[in-house]
């Protein structure tokens, strides 16, 4: 049966379109090395795209064929507004590019990986969208590093009674974190087979599905 996503008049403003838009807007935009060549301004989301020999990740690489479609992780950056209310303007601080540099450090601080073998898009954006764009990518492209620890900042030791990170597990090297273990390492590949096995299956939701649909029209 098929679902009735198009009956009606289209709203624009529905929070789907919306999230769409936001996802091909930044889809759309060039690849760049990290980090990017050229400091910019401004709060936004990225996406981080992987090509290199790791095996973890050869099944990703085969469903993306080289054509830098499906993120190996999805991030935002936060304006200084963000906590503060509503505002119109776009922030001078550079929240964007120094996301993604830390996170180029971080790669690069792992002898498993190479930076070389990452590239990134991004786009800024108003504090208003920034959620709905990272949400809407998340839960469309189910990029494996998101909900790794990858991005996190915390530093230190683990908790009583808590895993090593699964990222760090996976790829060791960063300092200052909790030292992983082969456990979780084996979890971190098993959670990436996973996530790419998900692109290739029938996305049982109908607005995601129809999302994703639009989506990869334009990518």
């Amino acid at each position: 049966m098929e679902d009735n996503l198009d009956c009606g008049p289209f709203d624009p403003l529905a929070v789907e379109n919306v999230g769409v838009t936001l996802a091909v807007e930044l889809l759309d935009r060039p690849l760049s090395p990290m980090p990017p060549s050229t400091p910019f301004a401004g709060p936004g989301v990225y996406a981080l795209y992987y090509c290199g020999p790791h095996a973890a990740y050869s099944d990703l690489l085969k469903l993306d064929a080289g054509n830098s479609r499906y993120p190996v992780y999805i991030g935002k950056a936060a304006g200084e507004s963000s906590k503060q209310g509503f505002t119109t303007q776009v922030g001078r601080d550079r929240k964007l590019y120094d996301r993604i540099v830390e996170h180029s450090k971080s790669i690069s601080a792992v002898p498993s990986l190479d930076l070389s073998d990452f590239k990134c898009r991004y786009i800024v954006l108003n504090d208003a969208y920034i959620t709905l764009a990272e949400s809407v990518m998340i839960r469309v492209f189910r990029p494996p590093w998101n909900g790794m620890s990858f991005g996190s900042k915390v530093v230190g030791k683990i908790r009583i009674g808590g895993k090593p990170p699964l990222w760090d597990s996976l790829h060791p090297g960063r300092s200052g974190r909790p030292a992983g273990s082969e456990e979780r390492a084996s979890e971190a590949a098993g959670l990436i087979t996973k996530r790419v096995n998900e692109l290739g299956e029938d996305i049982a939701d109908p607005i995601i599905r129809r999302m994703f649909e639009r989506i990869n029209r334009f990518v």
